[in-house]
């Protein structure tokens, strides 16, 4: 009898049902394994976790922000959090919002959601990581532990304070460089280790003033005057680093500038020369947990490439 089997089961081999059904059964491996793969990616992303967490902060649901972090990565409390957030929500201007795919780096899972502001056409960044728990069917929540969202905070606690700083400091520079005062005391009387910054701001004047009053190259005008410097397209960065408790805030700004020759006796005419420079000027304060004390400066400026 199984010799008979194997005689029929050799020739139903070589018929097209048996070809068919070889098909199918590779088909339906091949659907199986790929909802495996479906089902083991879905499970393994965490985009609905991030979705709810970032359009929670969207509508400023804080309970539901919480409520979504780890809390085994974070020792903050709930007023705490929900304190610092409500904050760092402030300074989001979201008119729209575009939530990116998710990302990986260092093996954390991450999603980042860009702000947009449609009246100045700004846009702002916010990246909630990813803890995991399990493998197959894992858990995710937010975590804390990977993300400067505590520094981020801290310095939008003190964006008024730190703003506030760099525009005495910057006011106080360019009134020094119209005037051709290469000392500086002015600015230099903001900062709290004033003989540490002196060098840094005089010789960042002394370029500034060389290079708006620089003669012509072909020695016919000696040296203009500073007649003019209007600033524009300022944008502030403010920073804060734990591990060092200092804050950062970064200018970055272009000016148009002109500069003309005085009348004199011997000089009834009047010539003229104007530029325009791309400027960075960074500031660094230090924090003792109640004050905020201006220690650092740092100027690059360049000619504004057309």
């Amino acid at each position: 009898m199984k010799e008979n089997f194997k005689e029929k089961f050799k020739k139903f081999r070589k018929t097209r049902v048996y070809s068919f059904v070889i098909i199918l059964i590779a088909i339906a491996a091949c659907i199986l394994i790929g909802m495996g793969i479906a089902s083991y990616q879905h499970a393994n992303n965490p985009t609905d976790e991030g979705s709810k967490y970032l359009r929670a902060f969207i509508m400023q649901d804080y309970d539901t922000m919480y409520k979504m972090v780890d809390k085994d990565t974070t020792k903050i409390s709930k007023e705490k959090y929900i304190e610092k957030m409500r904050s760092l929500r402030q300074t989001y201007d979201i008119d729209s919002y575009d939530i990116g795919e998710v990302q990986t780096k260092d093996g954390t899972q991450y999603i980042t959601m860009t702000c947009k502001d449609d009246q100045s056409k700004n846009s702002k960044d916010f990246t909630v990581y990813f803890s995991k728990d399990g493998f197959f069917h894992p858990t995710y929540k937010v975590d804390l532990s990977k993300v400067n969202e505590d520094e981020e905070m801290m310095a939008n606690e003190y964006k008024n304070t730190l703003s506030a700083s760099a525009d005495s400091v910057m006011n106080r520079y360019y009134t020094a460089i119209r005037s051709e005062d290469k000392k500086c005391n002015d600015v230099i009387a903001l900062f709290k280790n004033k003989k540490a910054v002196k060098k840094p701001i005089r010789n960042a004047a002394k370029k500034n003033i060389k290079v708006l009053t620089k003669g012509s190259k072909n020695g016919k005008i000696k040296k203009y005057a500073i007649k003019d410097i209007k600033i524009n397209h300022i944008n502030k960065v403010f920073k804060y680093n734990a591990s060092k408790k200092q804050f950062t805030t970064i200018y970055s700004y272009d000016y148009n500038y002109k500069s003309a020759t005085n009348i004199s006796v011997s000089n009834s005419y009047i010539f003229k020369k104007k530029g325009k420079r791309k400027v960075v000027m960074t500031l660094t304060y230090s924090f003792d947990g109640d004050n905020v004390s201006l220690v650092g400066f740092k100027l690059i400026d360049k000619k504004k490439k057309k």
